[in-house]
């Protein structure tokens, strides 16, 4: 079962071992069992499973006594998934807000989003800024977005998504 866009928040995935989402994208992990080793093969394989997403795991940080807490990076190659499951979030956020669909005069919002859903997805998949060219993804960024508002609508979904 791969995690819906508006799960935010974090997921035990085995004892000890806990995933952070937002929107339903692996951001950190936390080891509270730190005095057992990771496997972080099998680790990615359970994440993958949850969401479809493939993953590393690095910068581990010692937090408190017996906890570790590390950075979820998503496969570069992944980069227009995570920035279409960002769409989908989106969409629910301005059902959510507006109760109406998103239209072609909601400029303002299809920019700010963009932009913003653009900067998660760099940040998500580990990438350097300006490594990737940001109008190349507009366009599909913006249909999928708009074509999710008229699906919640249609279908009567009142969505619930937590703002970052």
């Amino acid at each position: 079962m791969l995690m819906s866009t508006g799960h935010s928040g974090w997921h035990r995935i085995e004892s000890g071992l806990d995933v952070k989402f937002q929107h339903g994208i692996p951001v950190r992990i936390s080891n509270s069992g730190s005095s057992h080793h990771i496997d972080e093969r099998s680790v990615s394989k359970k994440i993958h499973e949850l969401t479809g997403f493939t993953v590393s795991m690095h910068d581990w940080t010692n937090n408190n006594a017996g906890e570790q807490e590390g950075a979820v990076c998503i496969d570069k190659k992944e980069f227009e998934k995570v920035l279409h499951q960002l769409a989908l979030s989106s969409a629910a956020m301005f059902v959510d807000r507006f109760h109406k669909a998103i239209d072609r005069n909601a400029v303002d919002w299809d920019a700010s989003e963009y932009a913003y859903d653009f900067n998660h997805a760099v940040e998500h998949c580990c990438m350097t800024y300006g490594t990737i060219n940001k109008n190349t993804y507009f366009s599909r960024y913006i249909k999928t977005m708009h074509e999710e508002s008229v699906r919640l609508i249609n279908e009567g979904i009142s969505p619930m998504v937590e703002a970052e």
